[in-house]
């Protein structure tokens, strides 16, 4: 199967109080320089893999959607062409005023920064939109018939888990779009502002009770949970994530981008000067690479697809260690987690066993969920 493409744009036009991850915002003067190197290194990278063929393509960050649709059309052009699905992130604030103009560019998927619906949730969390610019963002990518993802953080300590549930309720009980939510619990990071407001940190309790409720409003709403995170109707799962947890093949460009490819898992330099002065000293930017051994693909890979909707062969796991009520048993002899499960999903994984599953068996095993929702 062809290869993801990642591509990593790191900028935004401030830093949210809880992320850890490489993108700045006081880096705009090197924002066309940082183009002409994308573009360079997309081109350096495909020439290695002897072609641009890519079956999805997914540009993270970041905020791509900074990114003006002149340059997005750059740097896709020569990637997208048989791309079944090419997805830009964006925030609510910096949505394109018309989100067809994506469309015009090959992007066919937008996710959608959102993370609450609550101004003093989004205040608490350092986000600098509010909830009426994420809502129009919600209505204009509503009437330009763009499929499109709402991303959500919850579990902040002080937060209104009540209203968020009330919010993400009334937010797809119309139908239709959005056909794709994440909810993520809030991770406090080292180092980042968020780390030193402890009245912040997660309430694990509230935000336990919060994801069991919001898997059963959004399994009412006809949203199956594939992914312990993400939740999708029919027909609208990530294709480039799933293709993660699958632990199939991509190719990942830009600042701190992995790529994962024949076995190896590679990364390129963090900081995106450095990256940029990398690619034009020596002709690309990797930091690092290690190549898996099978037990460590096998284990990976088994520890991926306990996440997912998939699960994992029964023969994989130490059932009679794990307490009643965590997974389930399918027909054809899959372990697949409960939402209670899902919840400790860590410590099941420590009771996989890669010895038990062949290379093959576990590639047998991923194809199952290769279908679902393919590119």
């Amino acid at each position: 199967m062809r290869p993801g493409l990642y591509i990593h744009v790191p900028f935004c036009t401030s830093r949210c109080d809880y992320c850890a991850f490489a993108t700045w915002s006081d880096r705009f003067d090197f924002l066309d320089e940082y183009v002409d190197a994308i573009c360079a290194e997309i081109a350096t990278r495909t020439r290695e893999l002897g072609h641009s063929s890519f079956s999805t393509v997914y540009l993270g960050g970041g905020t791509p959607s900074l990114l003006s649709p002149a340059q997005l059309e750059r740097i896709l052009a020569p990637v997208v062409a048989e791309a079944g699905e090419v997805t830009i992130e964006a925030n609510p604030e910096s949505l394109a005023a018309d989100p067809s103009v994506y469309r015009e560019v090959g992007i066919n998927r937008v996710s959608l920064g959102v993370q609450s619906l609550s101004d003093r949730e989004l205040a608490l969390l350092g986000r600098h939109h509010r909830a009426a610019e994420a809502e129009q963002a919600i209505a204009l990518l509503g009437q330009a018939g763009m499929r499109f993802s709402t991303d959500f953080i919850f579990g902040v300590g002080g937060g209104e888990p009540a209203r968020m549930l009330e919010e993400v309720e009334g937010l797809v009980s119309k139908g239709g779009q959005p056909g794709h939510i994440s909810a993520y619990g809030l991770i406090v990071e080292p180092g980042t502002p968020l780390s030193e407001h402890p009245e912040l940190f997660p309430d694990e309790d509230a935000a336990v009770d919060f994801y069991l409720s919001l898997d059963r409003l959004l399994g009412r709403a006809g949203f199956e949970c594939y992914e312990i995170s993400n939740f999708a109707r029919t027909g609208q799962r990530s294709v480039h994530n799933w293709r993660y947890w699958m632990q199939g093949e991509y190719l990942g460009v830009g600042p701190s981008a992995h790529s994962f490819l024949s076995g190896v898992r590679s990364w390129n330099v963090r900081d995106s000067y450095r990256w940029g002065k990398a690619l034009s000293a020596r002709g690309e930017a990797a930091a690092g690479s290690e190549t898996l051994t099978e037990s460590q693909l096998v284990f990976e890979g088994l520890s991926l697809a306990l996440r997912t909707s998939l699960g994992v062969p029964a023969a994989a796991l130490d059932l009679e260690a794990i307490p009643d009520g965590l997974y389930g048993l399918t027909e054809d002899g899959r372990a697949v987690l409960t939402v209670e499960g899902r919840l400790v999903h860590s410590a099941i994984a420590l009771l996989l066993d890669e010895e038990a599953v062949s290379p093959d068996e576990l590639r047998h095993h991923q194809a199952l969920g290769s279908t679902a929702d393919a590119a």
